[in-house]
């Protein structure tokens, strides 16, 4: 029975340990406060995949998509998402596209107060 005891409170703390590994910020998604909320939201995968890259590729790469996905016209021939089709797909992208293009506008933002602190200093 101590054998047992000592096992689970072995077990429990190597558990613990893991948790912290998994709450330590090397295991959360990327963020960035230079991108809005409404940017972040639509370019960053859900966790794991968001480990794989920063968000600027994130950005860059829903950027592409979105050339092909979020036409005007709602022309969705030359998008490469699976399933263009489904009705998932068709009631999230608008919000998608959305929140892609506040990305660009979050960007351009941070560049008008760069360049406009930076006129100040002359």
């Amino acid at each position: 029975m101590r054998q047992g005891l000592l096992r689970s409170a072995l077990l429990l703390t190597i558990l613990g340990g893991f948790g912290v590994y998994l709450k330590s910020s090397c295991m959360k998604c990327p963020t960035d406060d230079s991108y809005s909320p409404e940017c972040l939201k639509s370019v960053i995968p859900p966790w794991p995949i968001c480990l794989f890259h920063d968000v600027p590729t994130f950005v860059e790469h829903s950027e592409d998509a979105a050339t092909r996905c979020c036409k005007e016209d709602g022309d969705l021939s030359e998008c490469k998402c699976p399933h263009t089709d489904s009705q998932k797909f068709i009631d999230h992208i608008d919000e998608w596209c959305e929140g892609v293009a506040a990305c660009s506008a979050s960007f351009s933002f941070e560049e008008d107060v760069e360049s406009e602190e930076l006129v100040g200093l002359e």
